[in-house]
């Protein structure tokens, strides 16, 4: 009797501590991010919130070097730099998804997108990367690096950075992050589709079949719901 009991009930124990674990860690990476977006302008000694003035606005091919960093041009890589240069890190790539390089050997091969940017480790193992998804460059958080499950709605999270040059993001602050899926994401798109409780995108069902591209709104059904219920 034991026996069964156990069998029945050890399996949900370490699946609701494993969910657990990566809502925690959702909540952390999220928390870290706005502030190391914050903290970008002040850190290049520009004024609090100009973005502008650092130079994250510029035009992709013509973006400018800092601090002795050469970005070919790229504002993509230049991003990623001002970003990662919040966080202590361990590794830093910019090189894209499919270049065959040293930097990118057992790294992160499990991104379903092509157009990938580059990505960074923090000392704590979380995973940032840039990578579009639909519209403009997003910020996918994988909270526990590169072990698995390497899933969106699990260890993987989506989030974007408000960009003053879209028409869409003008109401609201320059580098606010965005978590995909959330009322704000809704609001700012103006979309109602946006939202995760819009025909319930982040299900059990869509998890199970690893559904690449409604999962992502599972970054905001987590942080509202401070859970994951699915």
């Amino acid at each position: 009797i034991i026996g069964v009991i156990a069998a029945l009930t050890i399996p949900n124990l370490i699946s609701s501590y494993q969910k657990h674990t990566y809502v925690v860690g959702l909540k952390k990476a999220y928390s870290q991010l706005q502030n190391a977006v914050k903290m970008i302008p002040i850190t290049q000694g520009c004024p609090a919130g100009d973005f502008d003035c650092v130079g994250w606005n510029e035009d992709n091919g013509q973006a400018t070097n800092v601090e002795g960093q050469e970005f070919g041009g790229s504002i993509y890589k230049k991003q990623i730099y001002l970003l990662s240069k919040q966080f202590k890190i361990n590794k830093l790539c910019y090189q894209p998804f499919q270049s065959n390089t040293i930097c990118e050997k057992n790294a992160v091969f499990y991104f379903p997108y092509d157009n990938y940017y580059g990505y960074f480790i923090t000392e704590d193992g979380t995973l940032l990367s840039y990578t579009s998804i639909g519209a403009g460059i997003n910020i996918n958080v994988d909270v526990n690096g590169i072990k698995g499950p390497n899933q969106y709605g699990r260890d993987q999270f989506v989030f974007y950075i408000t960009d003053r040059s879209k028409e869409r993001d003008r109401g609201t602050p320059q580098g606010t992050v965005v978590p995909w899926g959330s009322k704000l994401h809704a609001d700012i798109y103006n979309q109602p589709t946006e939202y995760w409780r819009y025909n319930n995108y982040c299900t059990t069902e869509n998890i199970n079949k690893r559904d690449t591209y409604w999962t992502q709104f599972c970054t905001g059904r987590v942080l509202e719901e401070d859970a994951m219920n699915y």
